[in-house]
This record gives structure tokens, sequence and C-alpha cells, in this order.
């Protein structure tokens, strides 16, 4: 019974402790840009929404994995900037688990990887950059193929 009435004091104890360890961290910016490798900035693209790291494409050279797979990240770390415009309309962005900003985003971890739409994405992306086409134009273009009924419009950066 003695240990059942020190069960307040011990909780109290640490929510004081973690208020204490709160109010020490530094304030800054949380959002502020991810670093790759020896601190040299996340990807190439300076004004991107997305600031994560590209997987390597190499991490994806299994065969297990879908054949589209490593072009579609090796165009995540060509072209970021025009992934970045593109909404990805698998709808990880609309998701409460991923959250993702971008179509770029899908590619700073191993969802495309899975996700068929987010490969044909980036891969129709890249063979419209290619062609010369501009990221506006793009942009338009991805989205008239893959919006489905009742998806907000796509509005990129810049």
């Amino acid at each position: 019974m003695k240990l059942f009435g020190r069960r307040p004091v011990v909780l109290a104890f640490f929510a004081v402790l973690a208020l204490a360890a709160t109010a020490a961290a530094p304030k800054g910016n949380k959002t502020a840009p991810k670093k790759g490798p020896a601190g040299a900035p996340a990807n190439s693209c300076a004004t991107c929404v997305e600031r994560g790291v590209v997987l390597d494409s190499k991490l994806f050279a299994d065969p297990r994995f879908d054949k589209e797979v490593v072009p579609a990240y090796e165009v995540a770390r060509k072209y970021p900037r025009t992934l970045d415009r593109l909404h990805c309309f698998c709808e990880c962005q609309e998701s409460m688990i991923h959250r993702h900003k971008t179509l770029l985003t899908c590619f700073t971890n191993d969802h495309a990887a899975g996700c068929g739409i987010c490969l044909r994405e980036a891969l129709m992306a890249a063979e419209l950059k290619e062609k010369g086409m501009p990221d506006d134009q793009i942009e338009n273009t991805v989205e008239s193929v893959f919006k489905t009924d009742g998806h907000r419009a796509t509005h990129g950066p810049g």
C-alpha cells in the first residue's frame, strides 16, 4: 500500500523532469533542412519544399523490386525540383501516416519502391523533362493523367 501512495509523487517528479528538459532544449528552426553525407545539402534543389535526402537507387537493385524502382529513384536524384512541384496521387500527402510534402518526399524513404503511382509519376515527369517540357507543363500533364475525381488541384512551388 505504501508503494501505491508514492506513485503520484514519482509521476510528478518525472513530469517536472520532462518539462525541464523541454525548456532546456535549444529553440531554433525545427524544420531545418536535413543534411546529406559530410554536411552537404540534402538534395541539389535549394528551393524545394522537400529537403530530405533521396535514397540511393542502388538500395533497390535486388530483383524482388519492380524494374521501374531503380530508374525512378535515379529520376528523383536527377530532377528533384521537378518532382518537388508534383502532387503524389497515391494520396500519401493526405495520409495521416505518411504526410508527404510532394512527390519528391516519396523518394526520401522506401515508399515509392512499393508504389506504382509514385514510380509512374516520376518516370513520366522525367520523360517529359527530357523532351524539353517546362515544369509547369509537366505538372499539368501529370495531373491530367493521375488526378482522380474529388482530388484537389496541384499547386506546386514557384
